[in-house]
């Protein structure tokens, strides 16, 4: 029994650090980036110049291979806010993902809050843009544009917006 108690300590020390070390982790990311640099393409959740932003459904659990329905924890709680999200629409007019993107900077400092809502829209303009310079020649163009556009995404990836 003196055995015992050591290594029920150790493991519940092991534990806590585990669940403070995951707690510390960001957020997986549903944005990728697809990459080409020198005809070789690679996929990240980290913005590169001139990249193709790409959005990610990752799956919602395995429920046609054993008949059953089994989902992590994650994707519960994602359940659990749509959920609450569809209860609260009438109240706050917000949709799924307007909720999400609220649910998602809720523990954001009041600054980081205010940046990532300037962000949002200087992002989307400047992604039109971006499409908009591939159709024409001027390749300068569309080199600034991705300069900025770059420069924009790191700075969303970096609050954690």
């Amino acid at each position: 029994m003196a055995r015992l108690k050591p290594a029920l300590a150790c493991l519940l020390l092991a534990g806590w650090a585990g669940t403070a070390a995951a707690q510390s982790l960001p957020a997986p990311s549903r944005t990728m980036y697809k990459c080409t640099a020198n005809k070789v393409t690679s996929y990240s959740d980290k913005p590169c110049l001139g990249a193709e932003r790409l959005t990610v459904t990752p799956t919602r659990g395995v429920n046609k291979l054993s008949g059953t329905e089994r989902i992590g924890k994650d994707v519960r709680a994602e359940q659990h806010r749509e959920i609450w999200a569809d209860a609260f629409q009438p109240i706050t007019g917000m949709t799924r993902e307007e909720y999400e993107v609220y649910h998602r900077r809720f523990k954001l400092s009041t600054a980081a809050k205010q940046e990532c809502r300037q962000l949002d829209p200087s992002l989307l303009q400047l992604e039109a843009m971006e499409k908009a310079a591939d159709k024409t020649v001027d390749k300068a163009a569309k080199a600034t544009v991705q300069r900025d556009l770059f420069i924009l995404r790191h700075r969303f990836t970096e609050l954690r917006c």
